[in-house]
């Protein structure tokens, strides 16, 4: 099938030569004023192959025209060519500007006419076979992306269902509430959003910190390793028994280790940090490692924090939950060890929805001891 090609030109003359340039291998079709050029094109513009307008016209130009399939986008659709009285016109480099791509100058012979067209319509096919080219690998790009971003997504839901159930196993063993991993679990990820809305700077962001909350839950899996003895027992340790007990950090890890390259880097890395770390103290007076300040990463600061408020509020078997109220004023009067000062101010803020979590997840004697609470 021809290509058609749109013929704009008040001159019947020019009109007349350059239809029959085209007219053997081209469908022409004419028009002689840019008005109705623009008409033809709305009503069809699928229909056309390439433009050919003339620039000096009355009353609209066809550098006018020119100006209106690029104000409306039309501009790239097709080859749009200006015949010209000469290459000298001034008004030929405002065309090209606007998107045009090539131009005839009079006197008008029928070879240069037909090789201008042939050579754009070459070209502009090319172009438009290769975009569509790119736009399906695009499109099947996209797909395998979307596919792997589903199975990414997946693969860390299951990751977390593994998190919380060994997790939950470590409870249990402790005849423990098996709600504190998740409690734990939803303090960090308060914990962390109000870090990130406060204090930009400590490097938190929307994703680490749904990786953190969720590597929460393995902060104390080296309590596996624990003899009952001590971590049932229900009276005070002795020095030795404390020392081992504070293992369970570093006893951890080389369990995470074990499993390390069957799970995403990431989790990987901040259940590493958390488990080992979570015991850190910010004046360094900590363990397992003694590190100070800003040296403890912000997953193990976020988690030992939220650690320490779970283990307050709740039954222990060396110990009676506190109220929620009791457990607030000890770790900001700091009879629990030295958080951070921005963490600290975090964790003032984010008191109502603390409590809230405390309310709404399992169930502790301290909920009985906050009724009728003032605060």
């Amino acid at each position: 099938m021809k290509g058609q090609v749109l013929i704009i030109n008040d001159d019947k003359a020019e009109l007349a030569a350059i239809n029959r340039a085209l007219t053997e291998d081209y469908r022409c079709v004419l028009a002689m004023s840019v008005n109705d050029g623009v008409k033809y094109l709305a009503s069809n513009e699928d229909a056309y192959s390439a433009v050919v307008v003339k620039l000096d016209m009355k009353p609209l130009t066809g550098l006018r025209f020119i100006q209106i399939m690029s104000q409306n986008n039309k501009i790239q659709t097709m080859p749009f060519i200006v015949t010209a009285e000469s290459e000298e016109d001034t008004e030929l480099d405002e065309c090209f500007e606007l998107g045009a791509v090539d131009y005839i100058a009079k006197p008008f012979n029928n070879a240069r006419v037909k090789r201008v067209i042939d050579r754009n319509l070459a070209v502009f096919n090319k172009f438009k076979i290769a975009g569509a080219a790119t736009e399906t690998a695009g499109a099947a790009l996209q797909s395998k992306y979307d596919e792997l971003k589903k199975q990414n997504q997946t693969m860390r839901d299951n990751q977390t269902a593994v998190l919380e159930a060994l997790g939950t196993v470590v409870e249990y063993r402790n005849l423990e509430d098996s709600n504190h991993v998740r409690r734990v679990r939803d303090f960090t990820e308060i914990l962390g959003r109000y870090m990130l809305k406060n204090f930009p700077a400590c490097g938190l962001t929307e994703e680490k910190i749904k990786i953190y909350s969720r590597a929460s839950m393995l902060h104390d899996v080296g309590k596996i390793c624990i003899p009952d003895a001590i971590m049932l027992k229900p009276g005070k340790m002795t020095d030795e028994e404390y020392e081992f007990m504070k293992s369970h950090t570093t006893k951890g890890v080389e369990l995470l280790n074990t499993i390390k390259d069957t799970w995403d880097e990431e989790y990987a890395k901040a259940a590493e940090e958390i488990c080992r770390w979570h015991h850190e103290r910010y004046d360094g007076k900590g363990y397992p490692d003694g590190l100070e300040g800003d040296k403890i990463p912000i997953s193990a600061q976020l988690v030992a924090i939220a650690d320490t408020y779970d283990a307050l509020v709740s039954d222990r078997v060396y110990k009676k939950a506190y109220s929620k109220s009791e457990s607030f004023t000890m770790i900001t009067e700091g009879q629990c060890g030295v958080f951070s000062p921005e963490i600290m101010e975090a964790f003032r803020q984010a008191r109502p929805e603390f409590e809230a979590v405390v309310d709404n997840i399992g169930s502790t004697e301290s909920l009985k001891d906050d009724e009728g609470d003032s605060e």
